[in-house]
């Protein structure tokens, strides 16, 4: 149990860090259970454009059976098969900008002169986190995202990963457990002791002890010689 607890830990930690000089930034804090989506404004009420995606992992699998971040044409609400890859996080890449990062997926569907399509998240720092990205702009080959998150903030960098910290917060818990058993087991050997000298010292007979000091006398009664 404690070994999927820390696979599952690592693939979420790993690949959602990024570091520069002396500051890195932490991007589990994008990551949700269930996918971002963002629906463009549209005249007519039936037919909208939505875009899911996610951060360090748990991406939506919706369009062609791929990872990555996708537009669907939305119907009456209902998301069809009409759809497009924007970027795979797999070809995720970080830079920053002022008063934030960008992360931008890359390598999505073919569009217009033989270009692949990429898409950009604009990640501003900000105390407050934004419920949903919100769209700055979109064309065939690019689209654009931005949202308000601690995420976007410079945090004080630390010279070991954070999963160094994990993995040295599951030692020190191992060896606390293994204390706890050690010392449960000495105290069992100890009470097993305890009865077998109290079983051996019952089955020995009992001797009473004299007091040597301790004399007895004997009375002779002589009776005298008859005349």
């Amino acid at each position: 149990m404690i070994s999927l607890i820390l696979v599952l830990q690592l693939t979420t930690i790993l690949g959602c860090e990024f570091k520069q000089e002396d500051h890195y930034y932490n991007l589990t804090k994008l990551q949700r259970t269930e996918p971002y989506i963002v629906k463009a404004s549209a005249d007519s009420s039936f037919f909208k454009m939505a875009y899911q995606f996610n951060f360090c992992g748990n991406h939506p699998k919706h369009c062609q059976g791929q990872s990555g971040a996708y537009q669907a044409l939305e119907v009456m609400g209902i998301l069809t098969d009409s759809c497009e890859i924007l970027g795979k996080p797999e070809n995720q890449q970080i830079s920053l900008i002022e008063n934030g990062l960008q992360i931008t997926y890359s390598q999505g569907s073919q569009c217009e002169n033989n270009q692949k399509k990429s898409v950009n998240f604009n990640i501003l720092c900000s105390p407050e986190a934004d419920q949903n990205f919100a769209l700055l702009s979109e064309d065939n080959c690019h689209t654009a995202f931005q949202l308000k998150s601690p995420a976007g903030c410079k945090l004080q960098y630390s010279t070991q990963p954070l999963y160094i910290y994990y993995l040295s917060g599951i030692g020190i818990l191992l060896m606390i457990l293994g204390a706890c058993f050690g010392y449960k087991q000495l105290q069992k050997k100890k009470d097993e002791k305890s009865d077998q000298y109290e079983k051996l010292n019952s089955d020995q007979p009992q001797i009473q002890n004299k007091n040597p000091d301790q004399s007895t006398t004997v009375v002779i009664n002589q009776e005298a010689p008859s005349s």
